[in-house]
């Protein structure tokens, strides 16, 4: 079928166009009525604006089941990957990704973000989610919507990003969510709830349990956003940016020389404004970053004059070490830090 070649189909597949194929291909089947829209898709719809995440759907039972019936239906373009720890199984169709969830419980060890799992209740799966806005259920063949915490509709209206339950545990459960709470408030440009953000400030240091990999993928996600200024005052303002990237969080606060208004922290922050996200992240980076090394290398002289001599080249190898840190590529790696190296030279 076509849906294996997607390469071959005329024009752009929207995401419409694929979640009209899973209706279809679950209608008069066991699935119909079963399934929902569930996460950014639904929130997105509700704030009219275009949603930039993967299709997700819930259904109370088996999701490597539904996609094993997706593929042999010929609806994925190829076997689906399941993950039965997780309950969880993934379909790619007509070449978006398409995840499939089993409704469950959570319980977390402390030492890790990976729960263990069992078979719950739509109810059970949307309180174990991130943020209220995020739990909407809208069913795949009615289009009913369910507001299953009683707060959804609410908080989208409202704009706030609040957890669904106790936001010390759900921190406790996957400190990873801080970090979302900030990309999401700056992204949307919603408020956080003041329990929501004391418990962040609270469950900061949680933030060592997290990989490199899954921070690096936030962190980025915030400085390549609309509003990367105030996501990174607030990363900063809530004491995660401590925890991942101390030597930006050093950066607050030290004064520069006459020739500058504001101290490093500011002026970093003020000469990312400067560089539009559609530069890319490299500039970005470099933006961010270019004067990482005025904190160690800050001097005053007998009149009171300050210095930062070589500041670049220090700036440059703090960076590097930064990113290296994150696990960016080796090739993002050497072009920043070049970049920072160079920043004073016409």
């Amino acid at each position: 079928p076509a849906s294996r070649h997607p390469e071959l189909v005329s024009g752009p597949i929207t995401m419409d166009a694929v979640i009209k194929k899973l209706q279809k291909a679950t209608e008069n089947t066991d699935y119909e009525g079963r399934l929902y829209l569930v996460g950014g898709i639904v929130r997105d719809k509700h704030l009219d604006t275009q949603p930039d995440e993967d299709i997700d759907i819930v259904l109370e039972g088996d999701a490597a089941g539904l996609a094993r019936f997706l593929f042999e239906r010929g609806v994925a373009d190829y076997p689906p990957v399941a993950y039965p720890r997780f309950g969880t199984a993934m379909v790619i169709v007509d070449g978006r990704q398409v995840e499939l969830v089993g409704a469950r419980k959570e319980s977390y060890d402390r030492d890790s973000r990976k729960p263990s799992t069992e078979r719950g209740t739509l109810l059970d799966d949307v309180l174990r989610r991130d943020f209220t806005i995020n739990t909407l259920l809208e069913n795949l063949h009615t289009g009913d919507v369910l507001d299953l915490t009683g707060r959804a509709l609410a908080d989208i209206r409202d704009r706030i990003i609040r957890t669904p339950k106790d936001p010390l545990a759900t921190f406790d459960d996957d400190p990873l969510r801080m970090l979302r709470a900030i990309r999401f408030s700056s992204r949307l440009g919603f408020t956080i709830d003041p329990d929501t953000l004391d418990a962040i400030r609270g469950r900061a240091p949680r933030l060592k349990i997290i990989s490199a990999e899954r921070i690096r993928v936030e962190f980025v996600k915030i400085l390549m956003g609309p509003n990367a200024v105030a996501g990174l005052e607030m990363l900063r303002e809530t004491g995660l940016l401590r925890e991942f990237a101390p030597e930006l969080a050093a950066m607050h606060g030290v004064a520069q020389n006459i020739y500058h208004i504001y101290d490093v922290w500011t002026h970093s922050l003020k000469t990312l404004e400067s560089i539009p996200a559609e530069s890319g992240i490299i500039l970005r980076l470099a933006a961010l970053l270019h004067d990482l090394g005025k904190v160690e290398t800050r001097s005053t002289d007998d009149r009171g004059g300050i210095h930062f001599y070589r500041h670049e080249a220090v700036g440059a190898e703090i960076a590097r070490r930064f990113m290296q840190r994150l696990k960016f590529s080796n090739s993002d790696i050497t072009r920043v830090a070049f970049l920072i190296s160079m920043h004073l030279r016409v």
